[in-house]
């Protein structure tokens, strides 16, 4: 398990991964048309790698690591763990977003129902 199968993404997050991920592509250089030099528009940069975004694999990881830890046995640390309630409370401020609410709202948006 890597610790991306994990993290509660927030759009900050996902604004930087895909900041970085076409910073790395960024390094094929620049196109030469008709003498003129001009930076590569994103679809060129992604062309050559087909289905290359780092958050739709991040949040691939996660809804296979949740399928996992479902189908263990009860008596796994993972799945106790995955199976309690917090007990006490938690800040009177913007509660941050839970790890597992963030994979319920990627299938919601997934349309599964089910899982």
């Amino acid at each position: 398990m890597s610790a991306t199968e994990t993290w509660a993404m927030i759009v900050m997050d996902m604004k930087i991964l895909r900041t970085w991920e076409r910073r790395i592509l960024r390094t094929h250089g620049p196109v030469v048309e008709q003498a003129i030099w001009r930076i590569r528009t994103d679809q060129e940069l992604r062309e050559p790698y087909k289905d290359l975004d780092t958050v739709t694999d991040i949040k691939n990881k996660a809804l296979e690591w949740i399928g996992h830890v479902v189908g263990m046995d009860q008596g796994r640390t993972v799945k106790k763990i995955f199976d309690s309630e917090p007990e006490g409370s938690r800040r009177r401020v913007r509660p941050r977003m839970r790890w597992l609410e963030d994979v319920g709202k990627d299938l919601l948006v997934m349309k599964i129902k089910k899982w």
